[in-house]
């Protein structure tokens, strides 16, 4: 006689700048633990020694609910390779070729992977978010950075060195700026958090500042986000279109300028498809900062039952 399988939980981790934050799933997806620390300043070892100490707290107490999870998943940002388990580099993290599979999995004696933050909050939007219901979307994320994820059938597209989605390196202004990257005119350098602040020539406070200028009726900040929105809409329309996808899901921490800035990326890209005979839908993420660290618990639950388990 087969013994059945119980359904199982999911345990998530999303690693920021600022933050490590991580929770524990039951099956049906309900939050039932959660789990905060500062990111170490001092980054790189530090780090992954952070995700040791939250990953260890929330298997004991999946463990103590009786919920049984899948592997760990943690959601990085920066080059990350998901086959081997390694971040290439993150800046922001201050790592470079570090194994954080390798050092995790030791450490806590559970089965884990890495994954790029953008491609986790995709799925965390696809499966708990404004994408529901849905099986093939973008999901576009603007911050200090712009980057996308692409899912289709339920699958968060990696490409063949997991770098796809980097969008923020395409060009959008062929006589632009120099981007950090080297090339000149990438959409980063125009449509990212510090673009759009040094086009409205706010120095202090970022983008909030700059929706705060904007709601108070200044008509640089005005500009400045409308003309962020403007070059989002240009540069994606063409990607949406050819790959044939009607949901572009938009979160991050400039994507809280709201409105003004959606609606004119809305219209940028209605301009760009008006001759097809169905544009794309822009609509905001649902769930805010949750989004990297539920769709990592989301994935580790599903890992867990053997769906959906092309690496990521």
């Amino acid at each position: 006689m087969v013994e059945e399988t119980k359904p199982s939980g999911g345990i998530g981790i999303d690693v920021g700048g600022s933050k490590i934050a991580g929770v524990v799933i039951e099956p049906s997806g309900s939050v039932v633990a959660r789990k905060r620390v500062p990111t170490p300043r001092e980054g790189g070892d530090a780090v992954v020694e952070a995700c040791i100490a939250v990953a260890s707290e929330l298997l004991e107490l999946a463990a103590a609910g009786g919920i049984t999870v899948g592997p760990l998943v943690i959601g990085m940002p920066g080059t990350v390779d998901s086959v081997r388990g390694v971040v290439r580099d993150s800046p922001v993290l201050k790592m470079v070729d570090c194994e954080v599979v390798a050092e995790v999995q030791s450490a806590v004696g559970h089965p884990t992977t890495v994954v790029h933050d953008v491609k986790a909050a995709a799925f965390g939007e696809l499966t708990a978010g404004a994408g529901i219901g849905q099986a093939d979307v973008a999901y576009l994320n603007i911050g200090t950075g712009v980057s996308m994820s692409f899912v289709f059938d339920w699958q968060v597209h990696r490409g063949v060195n997991g770098l796809a989605g980097e969008i923020g390196h395409v060009q959008a202004t062929p006589d632009g700026v120099r981007c950090n990257c080297g090339r000149y005119g990438c959409l980063e350098t125009v449509a990212s958090g510090p673009a759009i602040a040094r086009a409205a020539g706010i120095t202090v406070g970022g983008v909030e500042a700059v929706a705060t200028a904007a709601a108070a009726g200044d008509d640089r900040a005005v500009e400045a986000i409308r003309g962020a929105a403007g070059h989002l809409g240009r540069v994606l329309a063409d990607y949406l279109t050819v790959l044939d996808l009607q949901l572009l899901m938009v979160g991050g921490g400039v994507a809280e300028v709201g409105p003004l800035l959606l609606d004119g990326v809305q219209a940028a890209i209605d301009a760009q498809l008006a001759d097809v005979a169905a544009s794309v839908r822009v609509v905001p993420a649902a769930l805010g900062a949750e989004s990297g660290v539920l769709g990592a618990a989301h994935r580790s639950r599903l890992l867990r039952d053997d769906r959906r388990t092309t690496r990521w």
